[in-house]
């Protein structure tokens, strides 16, 4: 009977053993793509001479930043556990959908690839993140997930039936949906952390993750995101968003980052949510007022926002499952810094090639920067 016991323990822990982050994988491959890819995309923009086919157009350097980059960040994130088998065959989704995609963007392969990949994401974390939700709150990330799933499918389907401008409606509806994501994961990492920062130095946060204005940005940034894909709707679809700008605001100041001493990373954290809060401002200001071009406010949500918090992001969960102190990580707060750069060229001087080229490439160093950082740290 003990050696049947010792047996079954045996097997238990290598079971266990077997199963892994995501993040072992994807935070790496992110990190790299994303420096490789959107100077890619932008010296394909700027030469007329792509690398590749994906990397021609506009269309083709926000789908792979979007679709390509921030998707595999939130894989990494979201699939705490997994098999080895699942795990290699949803990174192998996303390499083959890159691949597919770069050298024949306007292909049904290319659909086929995307979709495969969304729906195994989707199958694999909802399950996950979904396990004892039981407030509509926190059954949201479903719906999310399957909303991008949707828009993906829409983006591939322009080409293919003839309906172009079904592709610009995808990367907008995209945008508002990343926005949404980040608002939701955003709260859920820095309530915590503020909380227990600032109990460290002595104080004490009541507002943590403020249910009823994360409710209701759920519901406005939804109700956002369904009056920007209405024909005539534009205007209200940017009041929502200039009031989803106002929640996300109130929101990031009772999280009182200020008073958790010597956290830079937890700033940096906050940093990003101010530049998502700017972009939902920037946005609806455009939608509304038409003073401010969209595709230059979207900037602050897919260089500011995204830049900065999936670095924090990626950097505080490698870093904490090393047990090292985030704190103490000078690549958290450089990296900020350097997408703060890219962010505010490419607001400041929207239409200047060199400007653009001085953002992709500041946003090439901040990646690099993050890689190095994984690499020197290995996953356990």
């Amino acid at each position: 009977m003990a050696i049947g016991a010792t047996q079954l323990g045996a097997a238990s822990r290598r079971s266990a053993a077997a199963r892994h982050a995501a993040e072992k994988v994807f935070f790496p491959a992110a990190a790299l793509y994303a420096g490789i890819t959107v100077p890619a995309s932008v010296h394909g923009m700027l030469s007329g001479n792509p690398l590749l086919p994906g990397y021609a157009t506009v269309l083709g350097h926000a789908h792979e930043l979007l679709f390509g980059f921030a998707l595999a960040v939130a894989a990494g994130f979201v699939i705490n556990r997994t098999t080895t088998a699942r795990l290699a065959g949803l990174f192998g989704l996303w390499l083959l959908a890159r691949v597919i995609f770069l050298t024949m963007p306007d292909s049904m392969a290319a659909l086929t690839a995307n979709a495969a990949f969304a729906a195994a994401l989707a199958w694999l974390a909802v399950p996950q993140f979904m396990k004892g939700a039981k407030k509509w709150r926190n059954q949201a990330f479903a719906p999310l997930l399957l909303g991008l799933c949707a828009v993906l499918a829409m983006f591939h389907a322009g080409p293919l039936t003839g309906a172009s401008w079904l592709r610009y409606l995808a990367l907008q509806e995209a945008v508002l949906l990343f926005a949404l994501l980040m608002l939701f994961m955003g709260g859920r990492i820095i309530a915590p952390a503020a909380a227990g920062a600032i109990q460290r130095a002595g104080g004490h946060l009541e507002a943590r993750v403020q249910p009823r204005i994360e409710g209701a940005l759920l519901i406005v940034v939804a109700l956002a995101a369904g009056a920007a894909a209405t024909p005539g709707a534009r205007a209200a679809a940017g009041a929502l968003a200039l009031v989803a700008a106002g929640l996300g605001l109130v929101r990031l100041l009772r999280w009182r980052l200020w008073a958790a001493a010597r956290r830079p990373d937890l700033w940096c954290l906050g940093l990003g949510y101010a530049w998502l809060v700017a972009g939902l401002a920037l946005l609806g200001t455009a939608w509304t007022t038409g003073v401010l071009g969209a595709n230059t406010a979207t900037h602050a949500i897919t260089v500011g926002a995204l830049g900065t918090l999936t670095t924090g992001v990626m950097a505080r969960v490698r870093l904490n499952r090393a047990k090292l102190d985030p704190a103490r990580s000078p690549t958290i707060p450089l990296m900020a810094g350097v997408i703060a750069a890219a962010a505010l060229i490419r607001l400041l001087v929207p239409g200047d090639a060199t400007a653009l080229a001085a953002a992709s490439g500041l946003w090439a160093l901040a990646y690099a920067l993050m890689l190095a950082l994984l690499v020197r740290i290995p996953p356990r």
